[in-house]
């Protein structure tokens, strides 16, 4: 039996808490390689620097406000990131071929997620989206997007880094359009409904196609 942790608390990731962000992007698994910098820079900047360079771009990050990432902790150890921050900060998602990309006011991206192995399946992934929609929110956001995906059999931990849709879908997301078969969601932070808006995709002919506004059905999540 899984024991939940103690106390688990949610913090932004500032300039004073950059050594917690460094001892949990050091453990196992993908963070330390890519340190949050793979939507933050174009593929060919990305494929050009070195892991240091990424930790360097973090941290130059982290060290402005508003924080670039919320920070889990349980019983004051950091076990759990979120990456979230004005959509304008992401260069890849205008130009994603996955990504239903259209100009909304206001709005941020959810766009990565990382919990420690040692406390997955607790429902943190819940409690750092709620933190998440609530540190957007404060900071004037009027929209709040993700791109997730939809988990198959086999599927790896590291393949979830953008988390798995029915999470979206239970905390108020609507999915609002598809390409290639990914899901693009998003939230109103204003109690609105969420809208649809012009689709404009720089350096791309075809624009996405939203899915009507129609929201889709809330399945259960077992996380």
């Amino acid at each position: 039996m899984v024991t939940p942790p103690a106390t688990v608390a949610i913090h932004p990731a500032d300039a004073d808490r950059w050594p917690d962000v460094e001892r949990l992007f050091r453990g196992p698994g993908d963070p330390r390689n890519c340190w949050c910098a793979w939507w933050r820079l174009p593929r060919a900047d990305y494929s050009a620097t070195s892991v240091a360079d990424r930790r360097a771009l973090l941290a130059e990050r982290v060290a402005r406000p508003p924080a670039p990432g919320l920070l889990a902790y349980a019983d004051g150890v950091p076990i759990g990131w979120v990456a979230l921050a004005p959509r304008a900060e992401y260069p890849r998602i205008p130009r994603s071929t996955v990504i239903t990309y259209e100009e909304v006011p206001g709005c941020w991206a959810v766009t990565c997620f990382y919990v420690h192995p040692d406390h997955r399946g607790r429902g943190l992934l819940r409690q750092l989206l709620a933190a998440a929609v609530e540190h957007a929110r404060a900071h004037g956001a009027e929209h709040l997007e993700a791109y997730p995906v939809e988990p198959g059999p086999g599927q790896s931990d590291s393949g979830l880094f953008r988390g798995p849709l029915e999470l979206f879908l239970r905390a108020g997301f609507v999915e609002v359009g598809r390409r290639r078969g990914r899901p693009t969601v998003r939230r109103a932070l204003d109690g609105a409904e969420p809208s649809h808006f012009s689709a404009t995709r720089p350096g791309h002919a075809t624009p996405a196609t939203p899915a009507a506004g129609r929201n889709f059905p809330r399945r259960s999540v077992t996380k």
